[in-house]
């Protein structure tokens, strides 16, 4: 206990030494650190619920300009300050299998070492230490990941409790919550840029992932870990409102990972999707193969043929096929008199057939939808209130059906002409056969059910996203880049291991934590020279010195330093900044640009100035009016970089003011602050900053003991989860887990997870509380096999 509060008090001094050079102005970051111990002192087993929510929205870098001590150093120092001194090292907690003790083990020496080795040659702390990927203290900002899971085992056991109730209870609602905030931050950055619907545009949303700036995989890699974990509230026994909840957040989610148009979390939501569907209700493991595999079968027919319809008649058709097929399908699980159905099909088709040649197609003076969209709405609503009363009301729900038909043959012809008339006789076909099997076999096609519903709403959703986003341009154009870009891939990982020494502990033991970047840009094969920015100090005056890229084919990504600026629209602002340039002529980049992390747009470019080379500072003002900029609630950035052959300059007292006031926008503008408020960003050339492979990743920093030591880790825990999905009352959440651990690795098979601390330790919760066994006091007696 004494050992445990001593900790408390290093986290809780760690913290007070952070927030005292942490620029906190103007944030609500200190709001939110208040209210976050607030909770903490009142129940300090909240830290994992609220923890895995906040990890990975509460990302303030493009703001701060810092990436090396984050926010979520604060939450983490702060959470631990609490837990250590709430730890009960006494009663019972869960434990972990052997093979999963030994990994830990095993992980934690392979990452002293691999710390160590990144740190070297240990240089003397200054102004680009904690600013610069090329930085050796860039192992630092990588290994702090994997030294928070190690924080946070003891504290994870408590919360969890002795018979792991804490996972149902905290964890997994966290997760969901970050779930639903990165899904809404994703959503609400393409309807701020491309827009919801434009699936042509190549933009690639970040969401709230600062580390993002240089590509990466971030926001892949939280998708692929959290958005199988719905599928424990979904089919778990679980509350009517998490069902609920799971259920409006199921297309969020899919949107947010669609749109990303990454190939590789396309992969892992299928992988998960269909280990989640063989596996549930125990389809493999009862031998229940051939349903599944009927299920899968039928799927993917059913898919096959919307996509048919949403290619001929657009976005209405298409949903209007969707709606009509779901109702028909709840339809089947209803005993019917045959003389009943067909009559009200037969009246149904009469009477909307009718409508159809009587009314206009147009929109009717004395409504806001035009008459086939109105009709198809009228039998929807009509459909969902009579089949809440199938005893009584099942004629109607026939009647409202064939309405569904009906209008949605006209939607499309309404949409596309005559064209779409065989495809959608073929949609009302499919259609009407569950009701014909009904009426052949005398009895209900299926038996409803609440898991079932869920089941048919959560299919429904998931054609309804999937299949307009899979008909975009952009989406194609991807798939049809993947050879070429798999070559990419592979040779880049063999170049990654050419950068390392050629001797044995490199072998061994890797060459070091976040060694990368400042490898790749000292030893890469390709002769290239990624831009870079340094800060530097002369006569007592700090300032920032960028330098272009070199690449043998003349082309090259620019290096942006970015600042967010509170620009108002329609207001005329003066721009100032010193330059000095001691090389060759370089080009001077200046915008003003809306941008949420990556991809500018609307931006306003000042004339391109060729800066010569001369000893002396130049002043150069410019004067600008913000036109539409900040009219919207997109962030507007200043944006500065450089481009020429070996060009290189220096910058100092950048200024931009509003001038009716003269009120200056630009903080830091004189770097005294070194990095504050300025953020880099390197928009569309990666390969310099990423493995792009998560175990070529674990060798090339920790060598074999760090990969062998993951994959111990990796076999434990799916053990495990295999062995707990054996009990009913934990066989949701076992499998959801499992599927979520399968999805991040087949992310990881295409780009490096780990080079980003807000991915490596929600990753690492999630993977020890997979292994996780309950105390052996709180285990449930179980039966003799006999």
């Amino acid at each position: 206990m004494l050992c445990a509060r001593l900790l408390s008090w290093a986290f809780f001094g760690g913290l007070l030494l952070a927030l005292a050079v942490y620029p906190l102005d103007d944030s609500w970051l200190a709001a939110v650190l208040l209210a976050y111990g607030a909770l903490l002192w009142w129940r300090p087993v909240l830290w994992l619920l609220a923890l895995p929510a906040l990890l990975p929205v509460l990302d303030l870098a493009p703001h701060t300009g810092w990436f090396f001590v984050e926010e979520i150093d604060l939450l983490l120092l702060l959470t631990a300050g609490f837990c250590y001194w709430h730890l009960d090292t006494h009663g019972p907690r869960p434990g972990f299998p052997p093979l999963f003790r030994i990994s830990l083990v095993m992980l934690a020496c392979a990452g002293g070492i691999a710390l160590w080795r990144g740190l070297q040659p240990l240089p003397p702390i200054d102004v680009n230490a904690f600013n610069s990927y090329l930085s050796p203290y860039n192992a630092l900002r990588v290994g702090k990941a994997w030294f928070w899971a190690f924080v946070l085992l003891p504290p994870l056991k408590q919360a969890a409790g002795p018979n792991l109730s804490g996972l149902q209870r905290f964890l997994l609602p966290g997760m969901l919550i970050g779930l639903g905030l990165v899904a809404g931050a994703a959503t609400l950055e393409r309807w701020q840029f491309p827009g919801l619907l434009n699936f042509a545009s190549d933009y690639r949303i970040t969401a709230p992932f600062s580390a993002m700036h240089t590509g990466g995989a971030a926001l892949d890699g939280y998708l692929a870990m959290s958005a199988p974990l719905l599928a424990a509230w979904l089919f778990g026994k679980q509350s009517p409102a998490r069902q609920a909840s799971a259920l409006l957040l199921l297309p969020l989610a899919l949107y947010a990972g669609l749109s990303t148009f990454s190939r590789g979390l396309y992969l892992a939501y299928a992988a998960a999707g269909l280990m989640l569907l063989a596996m549930w209700n125990g389809g493999l493991l009862r031998r229940r193969w051939r349903m599944t595999l009927a299920v899968a079968m039928g799927i993917a027919m059913l898919a096959y043929v919307l996509n048919a319809v949403f290619e001929s008649s657009g976005y209405r058709g298409f949903y209007a096929a969707l709606i009509l097929l779901a109702a028909a399908w709840i339809m089947a699980a209803y005993t019917m008199k045959p003389l009943v159905a067909a009559s009200g099909l037969i009246c149904g088709m009469l009477v909307a057939g009718a409508l159809a040649w009587m009314l206009p197609a147009g929109e009717p003076p004395w409504a806001m939808l035009k008459t086939p969209y109105l009709l198809f709405l009228c039998s929807s609503l009509t459909f969902g209130l009579s089949i809440l009363h199938p005893a009584r009301l099942l004629p109607f729900s026939t009647l409202a059906l064939a309405g569904l038909s009906v209008n949605m043959v006209w939607i499309a012809y309404h949409h596309a002409g005559p064209a779409t008339l065989a495809l959608s006789a073929g949609v009302v076909l499919i259609a009407m056969s569950p009701l014909a099997v009904n009426l052949v076999l005398r009895r209900p096609l299926w038996r409803p059910s609440p898991h079932r519903l869920t089941a048919l709403m959560a299919g429904v959703m998931v054609l309804a996203t999937v299949i307009p986003v899979y008909n975009g341009y952009f989406v194609g154009e991807r798939f049809a880049q993947t050879g070429g870009d798999l070559s990419t891939r592979i040779q880049h990982w063999r170049q990654t291991l050419q950068l390392m020494d050629d001797d044995w502990s490199s072998t061994l033991l890797g060459a070091g934590l976040g060694k990368f970047p400042s490898m790749y840009f000292w030893r890469n094969q390709q002769h290239e020279v990624p831009p870079t920015y340094r800060y530097m100090d002369q006569d007592g005056n700090r300032y920032l010195r960028l330098t272009s890229g070199e690449y043998p084919a003349g082309y090259g990504e620019m290096l942006r330093m970015l600042q967010v600026v509170d620009v108002q629209p329609d207001t005329s602002y003066l721009l100032a900044l010193e330059i000095r340039n001691n090389g060759a002529p370089a080009f001077l980049h200046v915008n003003l640009c809306e941008r949420q992390l990556l991809y500018p747009q609307g931006c306003i470019a000042l004339p391109l100035q060729q800066v010569p080379s001369a000893p002396a500072w130049q002043r150069y003002q410019f004067k600008l009016s913000s036109g539409v900029l900040g009219q919207s609630s997109r962030r507007v950035q200043l944006e500065l970089a450089i481009e020429g052959d070996q060009a290189m300059l220096d910058l100092d007292n950048i200024s931009l003011r509003r001038q009716a006031d003269q009120r200056e926008l630009v903080r830091n503008g004189s770097f005294s602050a070194v990095n504050d408020y300025w953020f880099f960003s390197s928009d569309r050339y990666h390969l310099p900053w990423h493995i792009k492979n998560l175990g070529l990743n674990l060798y090339f920093d920790m060598g074999w003991p760090g990969l062998l030591a993951y994959a111990g880790l990796l076999g434990s825990a799916g053990a495990e989860l295999l062995r707990r999905s054996s009990a009913a009352n934990e066989q949701a959440l076992a499998l959801a887990l499992l599927a979520a651990l399968v999805a991040f690795q087949v992310v990881g098979l295409f780009d490096s997870l780990f080079d980003v601390p807000r991915i490596t330790l929600p990753f690492m919760l999630l993977l020890c509380a997979s292994a996780l066994r309950a105390a052996p006091s709180a285990m449930p007696a179980r039966s003799s096999p006999c």
